[in-house]
């Protein structure tokens, strides 16, 4: 079981290398994709989300809790406090900064304190907001939006995945 979590790890991260070398191409086409007006673009987007999705498993990548963090709303804490019992203003001081946007709160350290060794969420079912959407692909006006999801790439096959696909379906 752990070598296949290794290997699946290991695909992962070679997908993200190739990401990290295709960035500065998929910057400047989502860029330029992101200022036209294509109709059915988020319906477009939700089929590669689901086509990617079922090839990417997040519970066996972890890339983003290790690299990237949430972002963290009033809701998110109180429930996530909730289920491991933790008072919040504990839970702010031992895990959360303020978001430099303003937004919400962030982690003060990575990776996530909440992804387990084998890279399960310890707290799944009351994860944040920010996680569950992550990495936004299901939203609507995805197409002012691709800047933000070619960023996601970095971090994310999966967004990487459904940013090759978007720029192949417009060559």
């Amino acid at each position: 079981m752990r070598f296949l979590q290794e290997a699946s790890i290991n695909k992962y991260e070679a997908i993200l290398e190739r990401s990290k070398t295709k960035h500065k191409e998929i910057m400047k086409k989502m860029r330029h994709l992101s200022k036209m007006q294509k109709p059915r673009f988020d319906e477009m987007v939700h089929r590669y989300h689901d086509e990617v999705f079922s090839e990417v498993d997040c519970t066996e990548c972890g890339l983003c809790c290790r690299n990237l963090g949430p972002v963290f709303r009033n809701t998110d804490v109180k429930h996530i406090c909730s289920k491991v019992g933790m008072a919040e203003k504990e839970f702010h001081e031992k895990y959360l900064v303020q978001d430099p946007d303003g937004v919400g709160f962030m982690l003060r350290e990575l990776p996530c304190p909440f992804q387990d060794a084998d890279n399960r969420c310890s707290i799944y079912d009351t994860r944040t907001l920010s996680c569950v959407n992550f990495p936004h692909t299901e939203s609507g006006n995805i197409q002012k939006k691709l800047v933000g999801l070619a960023l996601d790439s970095l971090y994310c096959p999966a967004a990487f995945m459904i940013c090759e696909k978007i720029i192949d379906g417009y060559k």
